[in-house]
């Protein structure tokens, strides 16, 4: 290779190595804001910071079955009230494009556990109890919120693929999933 195409070909690398690092320091994409969100979301519930779990939902918030934001928190609530030491892992997430009305769809799945600490889950071999989500979101100013949210209790069987590969990292020992 002469040194005039080696030259350009360096070049080159240098100009995607460049773009992909400007890609990765730039802002989040609108998918890794709302992944944000159900981070942020879970972990609030973890803690039992209603409050500021509450700070996420829009005020027009109403779920399946016509709870606006303080029912739904009275409904967490009083999940966690009732078990002691509560686990939230989020699985897997499926995020929709945003439509031009500013509302996204998202579909995940959480495991939740409770009870003994997480080391003797893994040694009970218990993964905990699995929901599925499917929730709208939507952009209020620079932040997502929850408009609209559905659940249902699910079995491991009718786990997203990728919940089953994040429960397999999660619990390696105890689950035997092929």
């Amino acid at each position: 290779m002469s040194r005039a195409g080696a030259g350009g070909v360096l070049a080159a690398l240098a100009l995607a190595a460049l773009a992909a690092v400007s890609t990765a320091c730039g802002p989040p994409s609108e998918e890794g804001r709302i992944r944000s969100l159900l981070k942020r979301a879970a972990a609030l519930a973890e803690k039992k910071d209603l409050d500021a779990l509450k700070e996420l939902f829009a005020p027009d918030y109403e779920d399946f079955q016509g709870r606006d934001v303080n029912g739904t928190a009275r409904l967490v609530s009083g999940y966690l009230d009732r078990y002691r030491s509560v686990v939230i892992h989020l699985l897997g997430a499926r995020v929709g494009q945003p439509g031009p009305d500013g509302r996204a769809s998202v579909e995940f799945e959480v495991s939740l556990s409770h009870g003994a600490a997480e080391v003797l889950r893994r040694l009970m071999r218990y993964s905990g109890e699995y929901y599925r989500f499917e929730v709208e979101v939507r952009k209020d100013g620079r932040d997502w919120r929850f408009v609209a949210a559905e659940w249902s209790s699910i079995g491991l069987a009718e786990l997203l693929p990728e919940s089953l590969d994040i429960l397999k990292e999660l619990f390696p020992d105890v689950l035997r999933i092929p």
